[in-house]
């Protein structure tokens, strides 16, 4: 390899200069735009080159992705997540929404890599793309998914808008063991009742409670009724927060071999899992049983609207041929966009500073709920990792008025009713507050957990 040429050798000066910067977090350089780089002439002047040689060193870094242009304004290194800080924040603590802070999207680094997109794919962006996505991405996308686990090839993958395309697709398709009705655990995805509801698509459901699946039920289900899918959240349940074992995920796949049922599975917060062995479902499915379902909005934003189905071969043509009737293609635009974000290495990088930032929010929930094991509704929350758990409550407890009084000290909550569907949700068993962590800073949890627990002791005493 021959010695680098002049403005090869200012890039790699400035590449260094940029990981010292983001290393001692000099937030004194830093606008809302990133850190920003020295103007092209201060470069030239530094080094003594001409402009065009700076300029040159400036178009190396950013076809690498490392720093990005703005007109008029000058060079931006590309933040890769580092710069956003779980700091404190004034408001109502929010532990209602499960939407990711806005406060950590990646705005600047997906900007670059939308404008990266225009560039570079033209010919592609402004044509009909392919019912099962843009080809490079899955290429990609097969490499990323193995890394969750699940081994599939290309033919397997479809990009759909967001994850719930994919569920309608799946809910009007016809699958090979010829049945129609679709299971959901209770509670379950809130969206999901509502979208079946819509489609004319029979309901059934089971029961899945902090102990884990009514196995009795299930398995009767399975043998008894017309079963198409059973749609499950293994990892992080939403709402309830817990996971499956590895010996319930084989049982559950046993079963579904047994009674002739596909199994989709929605890895919603995959990307927060930070134990090597907790695998999918998908990693245990030997007979084509699994589908697997993955979204981007939980770790990015909820705008981008790219999910990912991986289908058992015999469901690819029917899902190609539904999927294509509902949309012709997903938007190619996002995903040149998602492409190059994760070839470049940025959505690694983010993944890690948002599943450490959420850990480190759920280690502090879960400090609060130990210190206090004589207090029924912490001592009985799972201890989850994720974005959230649950309190549950007693079935007399008038969780109206419970949500007011938070409210009024600026705690915002959530319940589980809303996750079941209508006519399922029993207040005697099924009442819980739902705490999620991903829109409250971490300094501020222990204020407003000890506010939840007040109210709570408060209206407690009340109803004695």
């Amino acid at each position: 390899m021959g010695a680098l040429r002049k403005y090869e050798v200012i890039a790699e000066a400035l590449k260094q200069w940029i990981q010292e910067q983001m290393q001692q977090q000099d937030r004194r350089q830093w606008a809302d735009k990133g850190i920003r780089l020295p103007a092209v002439r201060v470069v030239a002047e530094q080094y003594q080159c001409s402009v065009s040689t700076a300029i040159r060193a400036y178009e190396w870094l950013e076809q690498r992705h490392l720093v990005y242009a703005i007109p008029q304004s000058g060079y931006y290194a590309v933040q890769n997540g580092t710069g956003a800080q779980d700091m404190d924040w004034q408001g109502a603590l929010d532990f209602a929404s499960a939407a990711p802070d806005p406060r950590v999207f990646p705005y600047a680094d997906f900007r670059h890599c939308v404008d990266q997109a225009m560039e570079k794919k033209q010919a592609e962006l402004f044509m009909y793309g392919t019912d099962q996505g843009l080809p490079s991405l899955i290429i990609l996308l097969q490499k990323q998914f193995a890394d969750y686990q699940v081994f599939a090839r290309t033919e397997q993958f479809f990009i759909t808008s967001g994850v719930q395309q994919a569920l309608a697709v799946l809910a009007l398709m016809p699958f090979p063991n010829g049945k129609r009705k679709v299971l959901l655990e209770l509670p379950t995805y809130h969206n999901m009742p509502s979208l079946l509801s819509g489609l004319n698509v029979p309901i059934a459901g089971v029961r899945r409670a902090l102990d884990g699946l009514d196995w009795a039920s299930l398995e009767r289900q399975f043998a008894e009724e017309d079963i198409k899918f059973f749609y499950v959240m293994p990892r992080f349940h939403n709402p309830i927060g817990t996971s499956l074992t590895v010996a319930e995920k084989k049982k559950l796949i046993r079963l579904a071999q047994r009674y002739d049922v596909y199994l989709v599975e929605d890895d919603y917060l995959a990307d927060l899992e930070d134990n090597t062995k907790q695998d999918p479902l998908w990693s245990y499915d030997t007979e084509g049983r699994v589908i697997y379902l993955k979204s981007y909005s939980k770790i990015l934003f909820p705008g981008l609207r790219i999910g990912v189905a991986v289908l058992p071969s015999p469901l690819i043509q029917s899902f190609g041929a539904y999927k294509k009737m509902l949309d012709i293609d997903t938007s190619v635009l996002s995903q040149a966009a998602l492409e190059i974000y994760v070839h470049s290495g940025m959505f690694a990088h983010h993944r890690k500073v948002i599943r450490n930032r959420y850990a480190a929010r759920m280690h502090t929930v879960h400090e609060q709920l130990d210190s206090y094991p004589d207090f029924a509704p912490f001592m009985e929350a799972p201890r989850t990792g994720g974005e959230h758990t649950v309190l549950p409550l007693a079935g007399d407890m008038p969780l109206r008025v419970l949500l007011s009084r938070l409210q009024k000290r600026g705690v915002i909550v959530d319940t589980t009713e809303r996750y079941h569907p209508e006519g399922t949700y029993q207040a005697h068993k099924d009442q819980m507050l739902r705490l999620n962590i991903s829109n409250v800073p971490k300094q501020r949890i222990e204020e407003g957990m000890q506010k939840i627990r007040e109210e709570i002791l408060k209206l407690q005493i009340r109803q004695r």
